[in-house]
Parts: structure tokens; C-alpha cells; sequence
């Protein structure tokens, strides 16, 4: 689970709400799959 880089509260009167501030990492992998025309399947290169 990814550390707390700020927590604290807010509150409206008489309700509290928890808050924490965490940082983000998103994975920046893209694929591309080429389809075969006729039937829409995958074509696959094999070294």
C-alpha cells in the first residue's frame, strides 16, 4: 500500500472526514496489435 505523503481532516459542523494525500504511478506501457483483415485475428511475429 503507497505511504501517506499528507493526511489530515476535513470537517463541515459536526462530520469529520479523513483524508490522506498519496502519490500516483501509472505504468506507460502501450501496446499495439495488428489484426488480420479477413477474420480480425491477432497476428503474432515469432523471431
Amino acid at each position: 500500500m503507497a505511504r501517506a505523503i499528507w493526511s489530515g481532516v476535513i470537517s463541515f459542523g459536526l462530520v469529520t472526514i479523513p483524508v490522506r494525500l498519496v502519490s500516483a504511478v501509472r505504468q506507460n506501457e502501450v501496446h499495439f496489435g495488428e489484426l488480420h483483415r479477413p477474420d480480425g485475428g491477432r497476428i503474432q511475429y515469432r523471431r
